[in-house]
């Protein structure tokens, strides 16, 4: 439930931060008509970069404040090839 709450949110944020950029590119091209593009293409590339913390925290404050705890821990720990546990002896 709060992955499909944090990716709801990441593509809000995403879309609102792509109609920034959108608008500014859009200044820009009124007084500099040949960096309206390239404006453009970094506002809309970075888009995708800085909506991802920026949904993060606002996932994790909607969950806190609705009296959650907000899931830290990856699903299948026990299960994962990444992580070097101790041996047991036997």
């Amino acid at each position: 439930m709060q992955a499909a709450a944090l990716m709801t949110i990441y593509i809000v944020t995403a879309a609102v931060m792509q109609f920034g950029g959108f608008l500014i590119s859009i200044l820009v091209e009124h007084e500099w008509p040949a960096a309206g593009l390239m404006t453009f293409l970094i506002l809309f590339m970075g888009a995708y970069g800085f909506a991802w913390p920026i949904a993060v925290r606002i996932t994790e404050w909607l969950i806190r404040r609705a009296g959650y705890v907000v899931e830290t821990e990856q699903s299948g720990v026990d299960k994962r090839r990444d992580i070097a546990y101790p041996k047991t002896s036997a």
